[in-house]
């Protein structure tokens, strides 16, 4: 009994020194330390360019449209778009350049006002952590229709986020 009592209290143990080491310590001071990018992000994109071939959501430059970004450690993101049911979430990967400076990749279909495929976005992040809960990006955009096939390529989007 006493054997299972402590193969237990090993075990929680364990699981409660893991769940903490994923947690950022508590800081009223920011530092280089804290500019790190997992975590989830309230991100503001505007397209500065609107043409036929770098479309911009309302066809209007830098109208602000709203995502929520999640960097999960090892290299993953999750993208999930506000107030459109012509896109899907957004799935891809990110690799860290240095202490604060990143890039992002990732993929979303876009669809037509009926419902049915359009295409999808691949979006390239480049981010600058600029502090424990701020970051600011310039990105691009490629443009593909159903078959694959790239119609527009490096259209600009401008970002910043703040921490969620």
């Amino acid at each position: 009994m006493k054997t299972r009592w402590l193969l237990l209290f090993g075990v929680g143990l364990a699981v409660i020194l893991t769940l903490l080491a994923g947690q950022r310590p508590a800081s009223g001071q920011e530092g280089e330390e804290d500019r790190n990018l997992v975590g989830t992000w309230n991100v503001t994109l505007q397209f500065p360019v609107c043409s036929p071939t770098c479309p911009c959501p309302g066809g209007i430059p830098n109208i602000p449209v709203h995502a929520l970004q999640t960097y999960v450690r090892r290299g993953t993101i999750v993208e999930a778009p506000a107030g459109t049911l012509f896109r899907g979430p957004g799935l891809g990967s990110w690799t860290g350049e240095d202490d604060h400076d990143f890039v992002a990749h990732f993929k979303f279909f876009i669809f037509k006002s009926d419902g049915t495929p359009r295409g999808s976005e691949e979006v390239t992040d480049n981010i600058d952590v600029t502090g424990a809960n701020t970051f600011t990006a310039a990105a691009t955009f490629d443009l593909f229709d159903t078959a694959g096939n790239m119609l527009a390529q490096g259209c600009p989007i401008n970002e910043s986020a703040t921490r969620f």
